[in-house]
Protein backbone atom coordinates (compact mmCIF):
# COMPACT_ATOMS: atom_id res chain seq x y z
CA UNK A 1 0.00 0.00 0.00
CA UNK A 2 1.05 3.63 -0.87
CA UNK A 3 1.36 5.66 2.52
CA UNK A 4 -0.28 9.00 2.28
CA UNK A 5 2.36 11.59 0.20
CA UNK A 6 3.52 14.58 2.29
CA UNK A 7 1.90 17.69 2.01
CA UNK A 8 3.39 20.17 -0.16
CA UNK A 9 3.99 23.60 0.84
CA UNK A 10 1.12 25.10 -1.69
CA UNK A 11 -0.84 23.12 0.17
CA UNK A 12 0.22 23.79 3.43
CA UNK A 13 0.17 27.24 2.65
CA UNK A 14 -3.46 26.98 1.05
CA UNK A 15 -4.73 25.37 4.31
CA UNK A 16 -3.22 28.28 6.45
CA UNK A 17 -5.07 30.92 4.14
CA UNK A 18 -8.22 29.20 4.55
CA UNK A 19 -7.61 29.92 8.20
CA UNK A 20 -6.87 32.89 8.20
CA UNK A 21 -9.60 33.86 6.22
CA UNK A 22 -12.32 32.55 8.50
CA UNK A 23 -10.76 34.13 11.13
CA UNK A 24 -10.71 37.34 9.64
CA UNK A 25 -14.50 37.08 9.13
CA UNK A 26 -14.99 36.03 12.88
CA UNK A 27 -13.11 38.86 14.21
CA UNK A 28 -14.71 41.26 12.04
CA UNK A 29 -18.51 40.22 12.59
CA UNK A 30 -17.30 40.38 16.42
CA UNK A 31 -15.40 44.12 15.90
CA UNK A 32 -18.76 45.40 14.08
CA UNK A 33 -21.01 44.13 16.92
CA UNK A 34 -18.34 45.58 19.77
CA UNK A 35 -18.38 48.77 17.63
CA UNK A 36 -22.13 48.67 17.68
CA UNK A 37 -22.47 48.49 21.23
CA UNK A 38 -20.37 51.17 22.55
CA UNK A 39 -22.48 53.28 19.40
CA UNK A 40 -25.27 52.30 21.18
CA UNK A 41 -23.92 53.28 24.76
CA UNK A 42 -22.75 56.59 23.89
CA UNK A 43 -26.21 57.85 22.32
CA UNK A 44 -27.68 56.53 25.31
CA UNK A 45 -25.30 58.18 27.63
CA UNK A 46 -28.15 60.11 28.78
CA UNK A 47 -29.89 57.83 30.60
CA UNK A 48 -26.47 57.01 32.52
CA UNK A 49 -25.70 60.52 33.50
CA UNK A 50 -27.84 63.22 35.64
CA UNK A 51 -28.49 66.20 33.27
CA UNK A 52 -28.46 68.37 36.28
CA UNK A 53 -24.65 66.75 36.49
CA UNK A 54 -23.60 67.77 33.08
CA UNK A 55 -25.04 71.55 33.20
CA UNK A 56 -23.97 71.89 36.62
CA UNK A 57 -20.23 71.25 36.76
CA UNK A 58 -19.40 72.22 33.43
CA UNK A 59 -18.44 68.88 31.81
CA UNK A 60 -19.99 67.09 28.73
CA UNK A 61 -21.12 63.95 28.42
CA UNK A 62 -18.73 63.24 26.34
CA UNK A 63 -15.99 64.24 29.34
CA UNK A 64 -17.51 62.04 31.44
CA UNK A 65 -17.55 59.09 29.26
CA UNK A 66 -13.72 59.61 28.55
CA UNK A 67 -12.98 60.13 32.58
CA UNK A 68 -14.62 56.98 33.06
CA UNK A 69 -12.98 54.47 30.01
CA UNK A 70 -9.47 56.05 31.11
CA UNK A 71 -10.32 54.72 35.28
CA UNK A 72 -10.65 51.78 33.90
CA UNK A 73 -6.78 51.15 33.39
CA UNK A 74 -7.39 49.63 30.02
CA UNK A 75 -5.85 52.11 27.11
CA UNK A 76 -7.07 50.07 24.08
CA UNK A 77 -10.18 50.42 25.25
CA UNK A 78 -10.04 53.87 26.63
CA UNK A 79 -8.78 55.05 22.96
CA UNK A 80 -11.46 53.14 20.55
CA UNK A 81 -14.04 54.77 23.10
CA UNK A 82 -12.41 58.35 22.29
CA UNK A 83 -12.32 57.33 18.48
CA UNK A 84 -15.99 56.75 18.34
CA UNK A 85 -17.13 59.92 20.07
CA UNK A 86 -14.40 61.50 17.79
CA UNK A 87 -15.88 59.83 14.37
CA UNK A 88 -19.43 61.19 15.27
CA UNK A 89 -21.00 61.52 18.55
Amino acid sequence: MFDRPEETTLSLEFRRERAVRRTVTVLETKRKRMRDDLDQLIAHLAMLVPAELVSSADASQATILEDAAFRLGDDAFAQLILQLLQEGH
